[in-house]
């Protein structure tokens, strides 16, 4: 109901400013902004569907946001809006013609949904696949809570649901890292990670010292 774009990437030939070999997206989907307390924060991340054909290949892109400080989106006569190209991309052999999504966590992972494969998976920020149940479900997107994020009555760190927190919690979150397995009651600092710190945490909660 009136106005105007206020900022274009991806295709700048769609406002007279390229050519088909400066395109970029294709039947791109889920453009969001990676909020500022997460790596990459401020930042846009978006699912482009058709990122290469022949054969067709989606990709998940992370590109610099270039608003100003008052939220203005420059562009230079003559030119496409910046940045001249992506920061960040994750492609392998996954397509996906339509839907889908990808979104970064607090860790600096992202999760990516790839919809009519009917698959979904956590990778980090080098590509390593960190997560990929075997689930026979379809998505058009797919996002991740912290365990803590709904309401329940389970306490956080009490790895053997015995309802308090002891050193038998303690041996229990030794031995799924030693052994590389994951507990959502032992992520206690909430970072998508089971290490040293949420041992360091659960001590202190033990003895009644501040975490």
């Amino acid at each position: 109901k009136g106005g105007d774009f206020l900022y274009r990437w991806g295709n700048p030939q769609n406002y007279d400013r390229g050519t088909e070999e400066d395109r970029i997206f294709g039947g791109q989907h889920g453009i969001h902004w990676i909020p500022n307390n997460y790596p990459g924060g401020g930042n846009f991340l978006v699912y482009n569907n058709l990122h290469q054909t022949n054969p067709n290949r989606s990709a998940v892109l992370e590109f610099e946001n270039i608003a100003d400080e008052n939220g203005f989106y420059r562009i230079e006569a003559g030119e496409p809006f910046g940045p001249s190209t992506y920061d960040w991309i994750y492609q392998t052999n996954f397509y996906t013609p339509t839907q889908s999504g990808a979104y970064r966590l607090p860790n600096g992972n992202t999760l990516v949904t790839a919809t009519t494969e009917f698959d979904f998976f956590e990778i980090d920020s080098i590509g390593r696949i960190q997560w990929n149940p075997t689930l026979n479900a379809q998505s058009a997107r797919v996002l991740k809570y912290s365990y803590g994020y709904f309401e329940n009555n389970l306490l956080l760190g009490d790895i053997n649901l015995d309802g308090g927190l002891n050193i038998l919690d303690i041996i229990s979150i030794t031995e799924l890292i030693l052994n590389n397995q994951t507990n959502p009651m032992a992520d206690i600092n909430n970072d998508y990670f089971i290490n040293i710190l949420d041992i360091l945490i659960l001590v202190n909660l033990i003895l009644g010292l501040p975490s």
